[in-house]
């Protein structure tokens, strides 16, 4: 008797410890309603049921926000604490409602924290901002428009950030050149050419309004490039050399050797066809 009493204390014990023990994990989702258990990991080039690719891909996704954008910290916390400082009327973000905040890890041109509201309930964008990292600016992008607002500072410090350079600095005698212009963010700017020797080269201006080198005669003639954005300007001289014809042809017979011929249009970049713009006011923006 006192065999089967402990027999059965020791029965009573090994239910009572399994009542205790979670359920494992395939029997807890079974019990949900039947919905499988969310995936936690993704690996890259995994063969899965087509059941299981919602999940697998929502892992992924979740995987790569983590990888390029900073969702938490005191870095964040700091970019969102100058736009709750702004209006709402200039942010656009309501003040009762609570969004959730994404930042790109890498800088945008260097300069720039880009910063996205979202709608929590959504995860649609309700704001996009470019936040200075010395805090000297704040601008509100628009997407899908062609627009981009100071919100706040200036942009005296961006400018010493802008890059203005010649596309190429040697162009033919009656063919055109290029300034381009790198601003961080893409930054709308207005950019002014002036030749400082005409009887060398020329500044043409299109029926877009951008403005292009021409060159009139052999030699070398200085241009000044002005970029302006939100009421200060940099500036910038430029030397371009304009080629005749003898110029050109010692040109393509050095460059030969190594198989890039140098022609109007070719090589160089030269010609009279027509060319893309970005920006305001002429010369071509690279994005930073």
């Amino acid at each position: 008797m006192k065999n089967r009493g402990k027999l059965l204390a020791v029965i009573a014990a090994a239910v009572i410890a399994a009542a205790e023990t979670p359920m494992p994990a395939a029997f807890a989702a079974a019990a949900d309603n039947g919905r499988e258990a969310a995936v936690t990991t993704y690996k890259n080039g995994a063969v899965v049921p087509s059941a299981k690719a919602p999940s697998m891909r929502k892992a992924a996704q979740e995987k790569a926000l983590a990888g390029y954008y900073i969702t938490d910290g005191e870095k964040l916390d700091k970019a969102v604490a100058v736009l709750k400082n702004l209006k709402p009327e200039a942010t656009g973000l309501a003040p009762d409602t609570v969004y959730s905040y994404r930042m790109d890890k890498a800088l945008t041109g260097d300069y720039f924290y880009h910063v996205r509201a979202l709608q929590r309930s959504t995860g649609e964008t309700a704001g996009d901002y470019l936040v200075a990292r010395d805090n000297s600016c704040v601008f509100r992008r628009f997407p899908g428009e062609t627009r981009t607002e100071l919100l706040n500072g200036t942009t005296e410090k961006l400018l010493e950030k802008v890059e203005i350079y010649p596309a190429y600095k040697k162009i033919p005698a009656d063919g055109v050149g290029k300034v381009l212009i790198r601003v961080p963010g893409n930054i709308p700017y207005n950019l002014t050419l002036t030749s400082l020797n005409e009887n060398i080269l020329k500044i043409n201006t299109d029926k877009k309004g951008q403005q292009w080198t021409y060159g009139v005669t052999r030699g070398k003639a200085d241009v000044l490039a002005e970029v302006e954005i939100c009421g200060y300007v940099k500036s910038k001289q430029l030397t371009f050399t304009v080629m005749d014809e003898k110029d050109l042809k010692r040109e393509e017979n050095r460059s030969s050797g190594i198989g890039f011929p140098i022609g109007i249009g070719i090589g160089f970049g030269w010609g009279r066809g027509h060319h893309h713009h970005h920006g305001h006011g002429g010369g071509i923006v690279i994005g930073m």
